[in-house]
């Protein structure tokens, strides 16, 4: 790294946690346009979360580039970018393999298990515990999210089960090694994560030229505005706020995925999907207020001290 891209790294200064807040949100509300556009997608899974994750680095790298006037580093320069990216691949893969291996609902469900484990290992490495309010927070989010899907759960497909639960783990490793990441580390992570994880498909690009226009549109907003501007606001947001934080405020995506697909197909949810979206959005904005309520007390208290300091 050359000094100039090196000053650039410092002087970089992270969001307010408010900003953070809106843009986990709009990570999270980013994310959920996947169900909608994979069913545009008219092509193997494993093709299209191949070539999604190779627009997603090429998007990543170029907004390093705009940024950090640099190109990012095809390798990550430290532990906790390599845990970050083989940790990101692990989720786009395995989540993938889930779905394959048993019903979609079930992968969902299991992979957005990831806030426990997020809650264990901020609370083990980062020294981040969790109050009770948020502990009863989580409940209330993980019980809806199951209560949604809970006309599609199955005990059946006990490989693909495993593949998400393993999913989930992935992803709150990716977070919590985000978080110990610098802003510009942590974006050159998600590039190598995203080759990693498109290379698990790329046997079937020949195939590219021959696909309808439509199916190549949804790839390249996949790959673009579903993957790669939401993770980058995603790493950004987590310089401001605890990894718990992160990944409760976006658990909105899993209950927005399936609300667009519904809405493009004009399906109706069940009572059941109703009442646990409804337990899902309330948490999640309820969390958005703490989070918010406390990062103003914060700013309050040094602005009180800085006056302070200044009169004495």
């Amino acid at each position: 790294m050359t000094p100039a891209s090196s000053q650039s790294l410092t002087v970089d200064r992270p969001p307010s946690r408010q900003a953070a807040i809106g843009l986990l949100v709009a990570a999270a509300l980013l994310w959920s346009l996947g169900g909608v556009l994979i069913k545009l997608a008219q092509w193997h899974p494993l093709g299209i979360a191949s070539v999604r994750s190779s627009v997603a680095a090429l998007t990543i790298a170029l907004i390093v580039r705009l940024r950090y006037r640099r190109w990012p580093h095809v390798l990550p320069q430290s532990a906790a970018g390599w845990g970050a990216a083989v940790g990101y691949a692990g989720t786009v893969i395995l989540f993938v393999l889930a779905t394959k291996l048993t019903a979609a609902a079930n992968a969902i469900v299991l992979q957005y298990t990831a806030p426990l484990y997020v809650a264990i290992g901020g609370s083990m490495f980062l020294g981040e515990r969790l109050r009770m309010s948020e502990w009863a927070l989580l409940g209330l989010m993980l019980g809806g999210t199951a209560l949604f899907f809970a006309g599609e759960l199955t005990p059946s497909g006990m490989l693909g089960n495993l593949a998400g639960i393993a999913s989930g783990i992935a992803m709150a490793a990716m977070t919590l090694c985000i978080r110990v990441a610098r802003d510009g580390s942590s974006l050159e992570a998600l590039v190598t994560g995203n080759l990693l994880a498109a290379a698990a498909g790329v046997w079937l690009w020949p195939d590219l030229p021959h696909l309808d226009g439509r199916t190549l549109t949804a790839l390249a907003l996949l790959g673009i505005v579903q993957l790669g501007i939401p993770y980058v606001l995603f790493a950004r947001a987590l310089r401001s706020v605890r990894a718990i934080e992160a990944v409760m405020l976006t658990m909105l995506e899993p209950i927005a995925n399936p609300l667009w697909v519904m809405l493009a197909l004009r399906e109706h949810p069940s009572g059941w999907a109703l009442v646990g979206g409804a337990l899902v959005v309330g948490s999640t904005a309820a969390r958005a207020v703490l989070s918010y309520s406390r990062s103003s007390g914060v700013e309050s208290s040094a602005s009180s001290v800085s006056r302070g300091g200044t009169s004495s």
